[in-house]
């Protein structure tokens, strides 16, 4: 269980707290035993005159009393919860209610996505209504564009790609930026988004932090894929140096964090409340289908919640890059069209910012890869070329660092401290 939930839960023990913000809480603020337990304690609230809930007779009544249906294994699973919102400490008022305080502001998310899919609200509004600004949405009118007010709209600033054919497609990506890119199995789907996120983190400043959510392959094998796209090194030489490289890797981040979060039950919920904690500077999802709690069961509409859930989440926090799965009429096909999209056509490639699909030769040669960028709503930027906009590249997919390469155009010391001249473009 998160720890925002044991501390909501440990929150409520005591009355006078469980009055001031019990029934402000909504169920997709917490997990679904985290709902079920603050419904049981408002009625043992109701029930009994106490002030703070004891854990032994809460216990005895939860499973007598209020939930006798439950089979055997489940009361277990609620008993052991109950111990650890028991043993776990009390959290100081001011900070744990400006925690729930953002929390509650996910109820707001369902509308405010529709009235932004509706074109009533911006990004911009969306995000200051949930910081608590709360403007209405109105609409725009000029009567004349300079050509400095086109400078102004340019991209400036942002976190370049490691793929120089990216840079000059979508340019530099910031917060409120929304990536998806699909692919089929085995195509290298997690190295490119350890390839380019390690690129990202190189370009903060300390203190910077890079967040990738796994929920498919298993840790250990991320984890090694990270450390070889961020060192440029094979998985071979890391397994037969561990020290050496452990030492080049935490040399690498410096003062800066990367973090892997594996967990193959991750909800929509849980990665808010982690985003709310860490607050990262770029995050990325593997994969963005399996993300649970969104309480639909076809996969078109969850793709659907999915999508704006997390075009939301990078306007709220850093922007998000998420694997998908391409459908398997895409075996083999060098540049993807968008609606390849595995349970999708419309739905998610509608929510997104930018669209990579990341395709093979029929014979899936090692080092070939094809990137085609099938949608992108990227502003320009000063290292961005229009005719490059829909790129359709090959690049090289180093198959032992796993770092992507790009081979059609020349490798640029891009971020931090680089100035544009007219050959960059």
């Amino acid at each position: 269980m998160d720890t925002v939930d044991l501390d909501l839960l440990k929150y409520c023990t005591e009355r006078k707290n469980y009055e001031a913000i019990g029934s402000t809480v909504d169920k997709s603020m917490c997990i679904k035993e985290s709902w079920l337990l603050l419904g049981a304690m408002k009625d043992y609230y109701s029930e009994f005159d106490v002030d703070i809930i004891d854990p032994k007779d809460f216990k005895t009544w939860f499973r007598i009393s209020k939930h006798p249906e439950l089979k055997r294994e489940a009361h277990e699973l609620y008993s052991n919860i109950i111990d650890n919102v028991f043993s776990t400490e009390m959290p100081d008022s001011g900070p744990f209610k400006a925690t729930v305080q953002r929390l509650k502001d996910g109820i707001l998310l369902d509308q405010l996505v529709e009235q932004w899919r509706k074109g009533s609200i911006s990004m911009e509004g969306i995000t200051s209504r949930l910081e608590g600004t709360r403007p209405e949405a109105v609409s725009t009118h000029s009567e004349d564009i300079s050509v400095t007010d086109l400078a102004d709209h340019a991209r400036h600033g942002g976190l370049y790609w490691r793929l120089e054919d990216l840079n000059r497609s979508i340019g530099p990506i910031s917060r409120g930026d929304f990536i998806v890119v699909g692919k089929r199995p085995e195509v290298g789907g997690t190295s490119f988004l350890c390839s380019e996120l390690t690129h990202m983190l190189e370009q903060l400043p300390e203190g910077g932090k890079v967040i990738v959510f796994n929920n498919e392959e298993e840790d250990w094998k991320v984890k090694g894929r990270i450390i070889s796209t961020a060192l440029g090194v094979d998985y071979r030489s890391i397994i037969a140096h561990p020290k050496k490289y452990n030492e080049e890797w935490e040399k690498w981040l410096g003062k800066r964090e990367f973090k892997l979060v594996h967990d193959t039950n991750m909800t929509v919920a849980s990665i808010r409340a982690k985003l709310e904690k860490e607050k990262p500077d770029v995050v990325g999802v593997n994969v963005l289908l399996k993300v649970g709690g969104t309480g639909k069961t076809e996969d078109h509409d969850k793709f659907q919640e999915l999508g704006e859930r997390f075009r939301v989440f990078a306007g709220l926090y850093a922007p998000m890059v998420a694997i998908v799965q391409a459908d398997p009429s895409a075996e083999g096909e060098k540049f993807i069209p968008q609606d390849r999209i595995y349970k999708s056509k419309t739905a998610l490639q509608g929510e997104s910012d930018v669209l990579i699909m990341i395709g093979t030769d029929e014979d899936i040669v090692d080092h070939r890869r094809y990137i085609h960028v099938a949608k992108n709503k990227i502003p320009p930027s000063a290292c961005t070329d229009v005719r490059q906009k829909h790129i359709k590249s090959e690049v090289k997919f180093d198959i032992d660092t796993g770092r992507f390469e790009s081979v059609n155009f020349k490798k640029h010391s891009r971020g931090k401290g680089h100035v544009y001249t007219s050959t960059d473009i």
